[in-house]
């Protein structure tokens, strides 16, 4: 884990499904990725993410910088904003 990945609070957010609202604003539901464990908010697939699809971004500053999906209080878009 990189100390850039160690900025997760791990509030599993991102890993739940968006929609886009009638506004066209993100909107999380309540339906979480299948490999993320609800409990402990912790990918069962971290290691191999990005090679089982289902849609997972590894999340860079570069990125963080250009999506508007996600949440005000994620840990990584205070670190982008300070």
């Amino acid at each position: 884990m990189t100390n850039w990945e160690a900025t997760c609070q791990r509030c599993g957010l991102c890993c739940f499904e968006k929609s886009v609202d009638r506004r066209g604003r993100f909107v999380t539901t309540r339906v979480p990725c299948r490999h993320l464990d609800i409990v402990s908010r912790l990918c069962r697939v971290y290691h191999k993410r990005l090679e089982v699809g289902e849609g997972c971004v590894q999340l860079t500053p570069e990125i963080v910088d250009t999506v508007d999906w996600l949440p005000e209080d994620c840990a990584y878009r205070a670190t982008r904003d300070a």
